[in-house]
């Protein structure tokens, strides 16, 4: 059976550094026609240049949906102040995070009703503020009354899904340093309504292991909380142009001889056949990866992530 994917278009784009409405339009026809695509990771931006709604409306095709993340939006916000989040124990804070979920909420119902269909199937949101060893910034008990509150809004049914990332882990250099899985299934737990979604690179930063994912996947399975899983790659070569234990969208290694893949990572051919053979069926899967190469023409774009699939498929198969 062939399995389907969330393609996180918006980082492989050609247009990533200048918006070419005709461009990425070429770019999402390039990946309308391929069936393994159900759909598209799509970026909730305060700045309305990118990704407008009529675009949108032209361009998102009939049989895809949307997967919205909050993660950019605040990334954006933490440069200002970075205390900002759901898990901030600031409670002005806490609550201009809330109040963006809210409007996140409006932009659902909004899409919903120019596509006239329930074109948003899940909403990604995050446990921000980042903790590190000098301060720590965000608790359970704030995500939890955040999560409290954004029950209220209207989601028109979308699921939504707590996207794990890598954990603040004492005298280790994190990229994200958010809330532990184990803090974040305790507070899902309890509020109820939310789901887990996994990244296998966030994982394998967070435990410096590619073991970690599975053990991530085991977690949120035995909780009855898993809900997505998105690959996306890591690397521990600090020469390498994706950087050591970033987070920078690596994408699998090449054992495809693909024209598009890079040779190095730890997302490899066992890596990913060890995953998928714990995942449950029931869950939607993602892939999210980027592309250092200086010439990020629309024939790259796509085809680095057909190729993705293509590896993950061949493992599926």
């Amino acid at each position: 059976m062939m399995q389907r994917y969330f393609v996180s278009t918006y980082v492989t784009s050609p247009c990533v550094h200048e918006w070419n409405p005709e461009l990425e339009r070429d770019y999402f026809q390039a990946l309308a026609g391929r069936s393994e695509i159900i759909g598209i990771e799509h970026p909730f931006s305060l700045d309305s240049a990118r990704y407008p709604l009529d675009w949108l409306v032209r361009n998102i095709s009939d049989h895809w949906s949307m997967i919205i993340t909050t993660l950019p939006v605040f990334m954006g916000m933490i440069k200002e102040d970075s205390y900002v989040g759901l898990a901030s124990h600031r409670e002005h804070e806490r609550n201009s995070a809330v109040n963006v979920m809210e409007q996140i909420s409006d932009y659902v119902c909004k899409l919903n009703q120019v596509f006239n269909r329930k074109v948003v199937s899940a909403v990604h949101l995050h446990s921000f503020p980042k903790n590190d060893d000098v301060e720590l910034r965000c608790c359970k008990s704030a995500l939890k009354q955040s999560l409290i509150d954004i029950k209220k809004f209207d989601w028109q049914s979308a699921q939504l899904n707590l996207e794990h990332c890598d954990a603040h882990i004492p005298h280790q250099a994190a990229e994200k340093g958010f809330l532990s899985l184990e803090d974040e299934i305790e507070v899902l737990k309890d509020v109820g309504g939310f789901g887990i979604v996994l990244n296998w690179a966030r994982s394998a930063i967070e435990g410096r292991s590619v073991l970690t994912p599975l053990t991530h996947i085991e977690q949120s399975q035995a909780a009855c909380l898993l809900k997505g899983f998105v690959f996306s790659g890591c690397g521990d070569d600090p020469q390498s142009e994706y950087g050591c234990w970033k987070d920078t969208h690596m994408p699998p290694k090449n054992f495809i001889n693909s024209e598009y893949l890079p040779e190095g990572g730890l997302l490899g051919r066992q890596e990913i056949e060890d995953t998928l053979a714990l995942l449950n069926q029931d869950i939607y899967l993602g892939i999210k990866v980027s592309d250092k190469s200086d010439n990020r023409t629309l024939a790259r774009a796509a085809g680095l992530n057909i190729d993705v699939i293509r590896a993950l498929y061949t493992q599926r198969s």
